[in-house]
């Protein structure tokens, strides 16, 4: 089962001395974690990315495939993800839990 996300995340490429910040809104989608069973090996939590959308100064922009390749195999890139993913699902949770909590509260006022 995998879930997807969506996140804008910052750039910077340097080539020939030339930096360049660019804007990249990624679309992705994290498999959920699986322990090891009798038959199965463990299966840790993997990123794939699906889309990413480049932007110059709010203007979209394309770059070469190589480039796209690029950012979206790297390992550094997958791990920022993974770790965009993890502070999402708490922050779901944890609305989640004070949404509850409200509703509880509500419940027990007498009118």
């Amino acid at each position: 089962m995998t879930t997807k996300y969506h996140t804008r995340k910052p750039l910077l490429v340097s080539v020939s001395g030339l930096d360049i910040e660019l804007d990249l809104d990624v679309t992705y989608s994290v498999s959920r974690y699986r322990a090891a069973t009798l038959t199965q090996p463990e299966e840790p939590r993997s990123v794939e990315v699906e889309n990413i959308r480049t932007f110059r100064d709010k203007v979209e922009i394309v770059i070469p495939g190589w480039l796209d390749d690029a950012i979206s195999e790297s390992d550094g890139f997958k791990s920022s993800l993974l770790e965009d993913a993890a502070d999402k699902d708490a922050a779901a949770a944890e609305d989640a839990a004070e949404a509850k909590r409200e509703r509880e509260w509500e419940d027990q006022l007498p009118w």
